[in-house]
């Protein structure tokens, strides 16, 4: 059939870290803005070998996703290659990506001949790192290095290298070791740490194995950045709220989405595109050794006095800039941009009378009446207002200082009414996704039939998510595919039902029959649908179809469960036949 807007494939190693969650998330934003619908296939790693003692030996499956991309159901590819290829080598790598050469394509975090790559700088956010550290007298250095079929990994090692050959600081094998992006670290970096007694430094692959990192730092009785400088990358909410704060290297993959978006129009649109490197910026805490909270960049550590006041909503609020939200988008900015405005006339007023006191306090309620100021980071609202608190006192006279006393104790007060109330709120929230939660797995669990009604009654149990929009594909027969061999779709699947916009749908057999080329839109899907989930219906080796489901917030730490629930309902259903 026509297809009505452009549809592009986000390909990516799940959806459960910090960073896949931003990228797919930039994505997402640029393709709302674009009119593209959007399908996110959270696969795993190509070629990666899977102990049948792991969690998940089948984990696999989900790498059969990339096998429904045709050139006649999309219309581009964004191709994470940095995270699927971390395990498989650049000759196998480039195989994969040759069998997309028809479709216009993207690569992000990766650096292949012949593609479109998007990537952040690698080098120069380390180099400034490891030039800091080195200018504080470090000179016995360690780097945990990340896979070696990732090639932004790759260059980050070289990079670390690179400054320690200029400063020739000697690096021995003890020194190295690799660790894995997304698992736990913590008994590789013990034994690191037992191997390099005396260490100084830390070059880290990423922020979570830093963070682990840091733990073990502790659990020797050391303080990181005290006796032990560290240095993360990637800029997580993780490490920015870790004790101590870790220091990073700002590469905020939400950009890197948007980016890749944008080029991929190009690409689209028929014309000729380049490689693009992004800067990435050195963000300094205490992990490098400086005290005291707050962030800075290679160029200045920006103090209290020098924030502007947007600025300060973005310490504040770091979390809508990790998702990629702009300050001036938020109601909750403007709030706090008139409250901030109306205390920093006090810095500037020897005498405050009640008149006074009157106006600035009247702009408390915007502000911490507005809902999302559950977003902020409580400490930073507080240590920020304490600045402005201690210009204002230093500058009154006494008896004005009392009144400034006063006006910020009556903020406090509103500050801490605006967390109980929203914690009372939040609690009722989870009371009520709790019981969806429930119902989700009694559901799920419980298969009465074995005809088309059961799938119907499957799309019923999804408020926990917050998803609207769902779509059940299955095959006429399943297929039994194991990690060894190829995956090969088969032409035709059945829609057996759908929810849309919150309301369900059940097909009639002769409705159900769809082509694999018109499986993200046709009759009963596309359209205005902008950003969905694709995830496999599987048990162990034996695969039955897959689902789509709305890119809420609650699937990017779900995925891989909604996927094994349904997956163990649709047996069930195939068992009952």
């Amino acid at each position: 059939m026509a297809h009505l807007k452009k549809t592009i494939a986000l390909f990516i190693s799940g959806l459960d870290d910090s960073y896949n969650e931003a990228l797919c998330r930039g994505v997402s934003m640029a393709c709302e803005e674009n009119s593209y619908n959007l399908i996110v296939l959270p696969g795993s790693y190509i070629n990666r070998e899977l102990d049948i003692k792991s969690e998940n030996p089948y984990a696999y499956q989900f790498n059969t996703l990339y096998s429904y991309i045709n050139p006649a159901n999309v219309s581009g590819i964004i191709i994470a290659a940095g995270s699927i290829g971390g395990y498989t080598d650049k000759a196998d790598m480039v195989a994969f990506l040759n069998k997309y050469k028809d479709i216009p394509t993207v690569l992000v975090s990766s650096d292949y001949e012949g593609f479109t790559c998007i990537n952040y700088d690698n080098s120069n956010g380390i180099r400034d790192g490891l030039e800091y550290l080195i200018a504080g007298g470090c000179t016995r250095f360690g780097v945990l290095k990340g896979p070696s079929g990732n090639t932004e990994m790759v260059e980050r090692y070289e990079t670390f290298m690179d400054v320690m050959k200029k400063h020739n600081i000697p690096v021995s094998p003890d020194n190295i070791v690799s660790v894995d992006l997304s698992d736990d670290n913590h008994e590789i970096c013990r034994e690191f740490l037992k191997k390099n007694k005396g260490i100084e430094a830390i070059s880290c692959a990423n922020d979570f194995s830093a963070l682990d990192l840091c733990d073990e730092i502790k659990n020797l009785g050391l303080v990181p950045g005290r006796d032990i400088k560290v240095l993360g990358y990637d800029n997580t909410i993780q490490g920015a709220k870790a004790d101590p704060p870790l220091a990073t290297i700002s590469a905020n993959p939400i950009n890197l989405g948007q980016e890749a978006v944008a080029y991929l129009g190009l690409k689209m649109a028929g014309q000729k595109t380049e490689s693009v490197n992004l800067p990435a910026t050195l963000v300094i805490r205490e992990t490098l050794g400086v005290s005291g909270k707050g962030s800075g960049s290679t160029d200045s550590q920006k103090s209290f006095s020098e924030m502007t006041v947007e600025d300060a909503f973005n310490y504040i609020f770091y979390k809508f800039n990790r998702a990629g939200i702009t300050a001036g988008k938020t109601s909750v900015f403007s709030a706090f941009s008139n409250m901030v405005g109306a205390l920093k006339t006090l810095n500037d007023m020897s005498e405050v009378d009640e008149v006074t006191y009157q106006r600035v306090t009247a702009t408390f309620p915007g502000f911490t009446g507005n809902k999302d100021v559950l977003y902020g980071d409580i400490d930073n609202l507080i240590s920020y207002t304490e600045h402005l608190r201690m210009d204002a006192i230093d500058k009154a006279e006494y008896e004005s200082q009392v009144n400034i006393e006063y006006i910020y104790q009556d903020l406090y007060k509103a500050i801490l009414r605006s967390v109980e109330l929203n914690n009372i709120a939040a609690a009722e929230v989870n009371r009520k996704r709790n019981a969806d939660f429930k119902k989700f797995v009694q559901v799920t669990g419980n298969v009465l039939s074995g005809d088309d009604s059961s799938y119907g009654r499957l799309l019923t149990c999804f408020q926990w998510l917050g998803a609207k929009n769902g779509y059940f594909y299955v095959f006429d027969d399943a297929i039994t595919h194991s990690n060894i061999d190829s995956f090969e779709p088969k032409h035709e699947v059945y829609l057996k039902a759908f929810l849309q916009d919150g309301s369900l749908w059940k097909l009639t057999p002769d409705q159900q029959r769809i082509s694999l080329d018109d499986i993200f839109e046709n009759d009963y899907i596309g359209g205005n649908k902008n950003s969905l989930v694709m995830l496999p219906l599987y048990v162990n080796k034996v695969i039955y179809g897959f689902f789509l489901i709305d890119l809420c917030d609650d699937i990017f730490e779900n995925c891989e469960f909604v996927s094994s629930q349904l997956s163990l309902a649709t047996r069930l259903i195939n068992l009952l036949k």
